[in-house]
């Protein structure tokens, strides 16, 4: 059984969606510390003046998993659903979407990890990807980095854990080999195609490609061989 996991993203990158389509299982990591900075609450789109950062604002305070972090206010529901609109309203699959992106944003809930949760899951079904979705903080997991991964593996039954390359710095590769668990480190290239706003730009999220990119081509580049 193929596994991965990543920490619960707002609106992640294409990689994170082909992490999740080559495995069976794939578990969103939402009881680890939430990193201020990071992109847990936020990601970058395109415009015609460049890309831009969709950020969810927070309550400060320190020490905090993802899973208890609390968003700040509801003013930047209408922003990020504004933002999405004035982007990309004229790309060609603007239409078919808009109506079931804008009721996302209605949602109501004052916790950041709902509002992650339900977009990945939105765009997962959108893309009609089939793979078994398991909420950390749901099943009592223990352990930090390397020891937290392979107890995940661990428990979940897993042969293979595919990674992305970032891990290769805290992976303790033996200690998976002990319990006869293959580690496969992902390279993702970043798939270039048209974007309405000028020449491609990566690093983008998923969202920039599901406005440039019928679902068949997107499918096509999650599903490709490393």
């Amino acid at each position: 059984m193929k596994l991965s996991i990543h920490q619960s993203q707002y609106i992640p990158w294409p990689a994170y969606f082909k992490k999740i389509a080559l495995s069976d299982k794939f578990v969103i990591l939402d009881d680890v510390q939430f990193q201020k900075n990071g992109i847990q609450n936020r990601n970058k789109l395109r415009n015609k003046n460049g890309d831009f950062w969709l950020t969810i604002p927070v309550k400060s305070s320190l020490g905090e998993s993802i899973k208890d972090k609390e968003i700040a206010d509801d003013k930047w529901k209408k922003k990020h659903f504004q933002s999405i609109s004035q982007s990309y309203s004229k790309s060609p699959f603007w239409d078919s979407l808009k109506d079931e992106i804008e009721a996302l944003y209605s949602i109501e809930t004052n916790k950041l990890n709902d509002i992650n949760i339900v977009f990945i899951k939105f765009i997962i079904s959108k893309l009609e990807i089939d793979t078994e979705i398991i909420i950390s903080s749901n099943e009592g997991f223990s352990g930090k980095k390397s020891d937290l991964i392979l107890n995940i593996c661990s428990n979940l039954k897993a042969s293979k854990y595919l990674s992305g390359t970032g891990s290769k710095d805290y992976l303790d590769i033996d200690s998976f080999k002990e319990k006869g668990i293959i580690v496969e480190f992902i390279k993702s290239l970043p798939a270039i195609y048209t974007q309405i706003h000028g020449d491609f730009m990566p690093g983008l999220s998923i969202i920039d490609m599901m406005m440039n990119m019928s679902f068949e081509e997107i499918r096509n580049y999650l599903y490709e061989d490393n």
